[in-house]
């Protein structure tokens, strides 16, 4: 099952397969939030303490599912909410992995950016470009994973794509900032 669940994601990040194409079971969606989970605390922890960093991710797969319910329900298709959600966790998991690569090489900009706002920083080319480009590709992943759940013409989907990830990056990031120790 575990197996199925990672091809059919990495199938709908070629946008060859979408949401329907999930196992529609309870054991796809446990996996699907389980790696989720994992992927997200592993990404948080590049830059929160562990404690943070795992109440985090938490809260982002928790916002991601009911955001996800909210706009499914509104368009009377709730149906579809498992195996939409465990389509956009795994596939978000998929371009977090893809990322740390290109975010560790931005720590210690970031990092000097928090202790000295004002200051002239030097990020490597590569890592923005490579998190530019796969934080887009992520971003029209998950358009086509909305596009093809809620049966609906692309600006719908762009608008449930990006409402999810302002959501997720305000609520879960807010949560997250709010748990590190003043001073760190």
């Amino acid at each position: 099952m575990f197996f199925s669940v990672i091809a059919t994601s990495w199938r709908i990040c070629l946008f060859r397969a979408g949401p329907q194409d999930y196992p529609a079971s309870n054991q796809a969606v446990a996996h699907a939030v389980m790696l989720a989970l994992a992927v997200h605390v592993v990404q948080f922890q590049l830059s929160l303490p562990v404690f943070a960093a795992i109440v985090q991710a938490i809260v982002a797969v928790l916002v991601m599912w009911s955001f996800t319910t909210a706009v499914l329900t509104m368009r009377k298709k709730p149906e579809r909410v498992p195996q939409t959600v465990s389509a956009l966790l795994v596939t978000n998991a998929i371009f977090s992995l893809l990322l740390v690569p290109f975010l560790i090489p931005m720590l210690p900009a970031m990092e000097q950016a928090t202790q000295n706002p004002d200051a002239q920083i030097d990020v490597p080319a590569l890592s923005l470009i490579g998190t530019l480009g796969l934080s887009l590709w992520s971003l029209a992943v998950s358009i086509w994973i909305y596009r093809n759940a809620l049966e609906s013409r692309s600006g719908l989907a762009i608008l449930a794509a990006v409402g999810m990830a302002a959501v997720v990056y305000i609520i879960a990031g807010g949560v997250g900032t709010m748990l590190v120790p003043q001073g760190s």
